[in-house]
């Protein structure tokens, strides 16, 4: 029980700033990731939370500008930073090796500014025509998808670095131990033909990335929730 107690608050703490104890068994890093989805619905549910509690005292675009901001600093940029250097290094155009090179590097080129800005953009533009249940909605299943898509990466493509952090979270875990994936069942259901973009957008970064790189890497998981979120409130704009 101490054991997945704590792979919960080592996934809190990696993928959001929320407080968590400070004193956490080293060994339950590896198992953190089956609680991505877990920790996507706490994120989700503060900013859910948020959204219900003030969209009918805020302009709509107030409210969605004022989300997005929340959203990004609850999980420290972590997932669009990713997005930003998986950008970077696809839009360089050059060989794998230094593709890998340019994602390491902490700078930021004009290719990730103009992804971040683009994302960013459209997530706000999204939550600020969605009305009523579906803007809280939403936001709880687009977090705890792109942490569901990023857990389902994790396991299911192989990684394009011989070392890394996410190398050390490729643990394959006991079926039993991937029961947060329950969570996203109820926004697969509402997403119904929708679910195709966020499928969609996914599948083709996969599928770049193992073209490119011959697998994914960190920053690739981060770009991956980051289509995933922005996708799933789209589709929810269309249902």
């Amino acid at each position: 029980m101490r054991l997945h107690l704590d792979a919960f608050w080592h996934a809190l703490a990696f993928l959001t700033r929320f407080p968590v104890p400070k004193q956490l068994e080293a060994g339950a890093w590896p198992h953190s990731p089956p609680m991505y989805p877990l920790a996507g619905a706490v994120l989700g549910s503060v900013l859910a939370l948020a959204a219900f509690l003030l969209q009918d005292h805020l302009p709509s675009m107030v409210l969605a500008m004022l989300l997005v901001t929340v959203w990004v600093y609850l999980t420290g940029g972590l997932h669009l930073d990713g997005l930003m250097d998986t950008a970077d290094g696809f839009g360089s155009q050059r060989p794998r090796e230094r593709v890998l090179e340019i994602m390491k590097d902490s700078r930021v080129g004009a290719m990730g500014v103009l992804a971040a800005v683009l994302l960013l953009g459209n997530k706000a533009v999204l939550l600020a025509h969605l009305q009523g249940s579906d803007l809280w909605l939403g936001i709880f299943t687009a977090v705890i998808l792109g942490r569901t898509a990023m857990l389902f990466a994790l396991y299911a493509f192989p990684y394009a670095r011989a070392e890394g952090l996410a190398q050390t979270l490729r643990t394959r875990p006991r079926w039993y131990r991937l029961w947060p994936l329950l969570l996203a069942v109820p926004g697969l259901i509402l997403l119904h033909w929708t679910l195709l973009f966020p499928l969609l957008a996914g599948g083709m970064l996969i599928a770049a990335a193992k073209n490119k790189l011959g697998g994914l890497t960190g920053d690739i998981y981060g770009a991956l929730c980051e289509l995933v979120e922005v996708t799933v409130l789209f589709g929810f704009l269309l249902t």
